[in-house]
């Protein structure tokens, strides 16, 4: 019996994403796709990597790079609305959160201008996510393919200082189908980032 109990709570283990050069670790969604660049992955482990080089690789890929991920389903072989979970790192270049944040909510208003109905379900505000004070915001948008098909997409942003660089998580799903609400929670609860 207790060799029973001992798979089961094994099985029951979550996958998690870890980088450790950056610090950040999240539950991965069970079951997506991972579409990340695994030669950078691989790459970031094998050197010796201080703040200032870390910065440098940011820099180098115009002031944000990829750090994982994931999709619900295949987008070569589905149409319409794929959900999905991004996480970027980002240059940190003021570190006064009040400062910060409102750059943030400048840029979560620019969102009006790429998608005409773009509307805000939370306006930015102050979150903490792991303990560490943050901005958050979400809003709905229509999304048209290209075969004509149209959805209600909804966004959800999460943004993590971390000394000189910054945490953005996108997490994407859909207003009336697709929904994803339980999960993205689960995930953002999920993260740990290292101090």
């Amino acid at each position: 019996l207790s060799v029973l109990l001992f798979c089961v709570a094994v099985h029951a283990q979550k996958q998690r994403y870890q980088n450790k050069e950056y610090g950040f670790a999240m539950d991965e969604p069970e079951g997506w796709l991972w579409a990340n660049n695994d030669d950078l992955k691989q790459n970031l482990g094998k050197l010796d990597l201080d703040n200032a080089k870390l910065l440098k690789i940011i820099l180098d890929h115009k002031g944000s790079l990829l750090l994982m991920s994931y999709y619900k389903y295949d987008p070569m072989t589905k149409a319409g609305l794929i959900p999905a979970v991004q996480v970027n790192v980002r240059e940190m270049r003021n570190k006064d959160f009040s400062i910060f944040k409102s750059y943030i909510v400048k840029s979560a208003n620019s969102f009006k201008d790429l998608y005409p109905d773009y509307e805000f379900i939370d306006e930015p505000k102050e979150v903490r996510v792991n303990r560490i004070k943050s901005v958050y915001f979400s809003g709905k948008f229509t999304m048209k393919t290209q075969m004509g098909e149209i959805y209600r997409v909804r966004s959800r942003t999460y943004v993590i200082p971390h000394g000189d660089f910054y945490f953005q998580i996108v997490l994407t799903d859909g207003v009336v189908t697709e929904d994803c609400s339980k999960l993205f929670e689960d995930l953002i609860d999920s993260i740990k980032i290292k101090k």
